[in-house]
């Protein structure tokens, strides 16, 4: 893996270092994506782990490989169709071969468990280039999984640096407020999907792919997408996490201090306004439960293959967060909407206002 610059950066989130290394461009990347929630720094002692990232000048990946992955076991994400599959071992590095999007061109990794590094050679292919932050954030979810955070399927951002969550189903509007609340209300992104949430109350917005409503989206950037959604038709913008710091004020981890759980209203008030009314520490308890329930992205975190020298996930402990201890003193509320495909403009601050003052205190 033939190195012709180098860059060399630590990222750091919590208690964990890892260490960035190689090519600048591609370690421009990783921090794009990864800062915040991690903070970066000059190289220092104490690293956890590194990953090198340089490009394939040496031409080193297998012209056939389609045909070297068919008789091999290969791990594949259910979420983005990457691939992974070991190409072989020995004198302790694995070897693996990856393919970031189905039709892309692979990356080459190798392991050194004893080293404690990863190396990691890409093409000049677009999709290719994401391993980098993939092994990235990798290395820090699986040590954080493993460190008693959980990871909840919810949006969140900052409102007078404190985190205020949106938690609803699949496709209920958490993306919607969260924008609306940076556009409308001042307030600075965390996450439009996944957040991790320490026993602390410490929320961490979690890198993924930002959809935002189309009539909320920015006038250029992002790739549109349409799909049906309970009979109507529903357009976003996808932005990397990349493309959308360049629009949107992104906060580092802040201190839950709000939940809002969205759901639609009951039929006989389809014609009222959006209203909020306060959950009991049982029901805000059992949100946040719910939206812990997330084995598939929990599972993609974990470091199957060691390849950030996770934890096996066999030995990875799943205690029942103490949801009471992380909600204490924290407002929750169930903000119920007449129809969730008016949420980009329904007067939602208006019921919002007194979670909202709360987290001003």
């Amino acid at each position: 893996m033939a190195v012709t610059s180098e860059r060399v950066v630590d990222l750091l989130l919590g208690p964990w270092r890892l260490r960035v290394a190689g090519n600048p461009s591609l370690v421009a990347g990783v921090i794009t994506v990864m800062v915040p929630p991690c903070t970066v720094s000059a190289a220092g002692p104490g690293a956890d782990w590194t990953i090198r990232v340089d490009r394939d000048e040496l031409d080193q990946v297998p012209g056939d490989v389609d045909a070297l992955l068919a008789d091999r076991p290969v791990l594949v994400s259910p979420h983005s169709g990457s691939r992974l599959a070991v190409t072989g071992t020995g004198n302790g590095v694995l070897r693996l071969l990856g393919l970031y999007r189905p039709g892309s061109a692979a990356a080459l990794l190798e392991v050194d468990r004893v080293q404690r590094v990863t190396r990691l050679a890409v093409p000049c292919d677009d999709s290719s280039r994401r391993w980098p932050d993939w092994l990235a954030r990798l290395f820090f979810s699986s040590r954080m999984l493993d460190g008693g955070w959980r990871m909840l399927h919810a949006s969140a951002v900052t409102v007078n640096g404190t985190a205020v969550l949106f938690v609803a189903g699949s496709r209920g509007g958490k993306s919607t407020l969260a924008h609306r609340a940076c556009d409308e209300l001042g307030a600075r992104f965390l996450a439009d999907d996944l957040v991790m949430i320490g026993t602390d109350g410490i929320v961490a917005g979690w890198p993924t792919r930002v959809g935002v409503p189309a009539e909320l989206a920015a006038p250029s950037g992002g790739v549109e997408q349409e799909r049906m959604v309970d009979g109507t038709l529903r357009r976003r913008v996808l932005f990397t996490p990349g493309e959308h710091r360049a629009i949107v004020d992104w906060a580092p981890p802040a201190r839950l201090g709000a939940v809002v759980h969205v759901v639609p209203s009951p039929d006989e008030e389809t014609g009222r306004s959006p209203r909020a009314v306060e959950l009991e520490s049982a029901e805000a308890e059992a949100v946040l439960a719910g939206a812990a329930d997330v084995p598939g992205q929990r599972l993609y975190s974990t470091d199957l293959l060691g390849v950030t020298g996770g934890p096996p996930p066999g030995q990875i402990k799943w205690p029942a967060p103490n949801w009471v201890d992380v909600l204490a003193g924290v407002p929750a509320v169930r903000l119920m909407v007449p129809h969730l495909r008016d949420l980009p403009h329904a007067p939602v601050w208006e019921a919002l206002a007194k979670i909202l003052e709360v987290t001003a205190r």
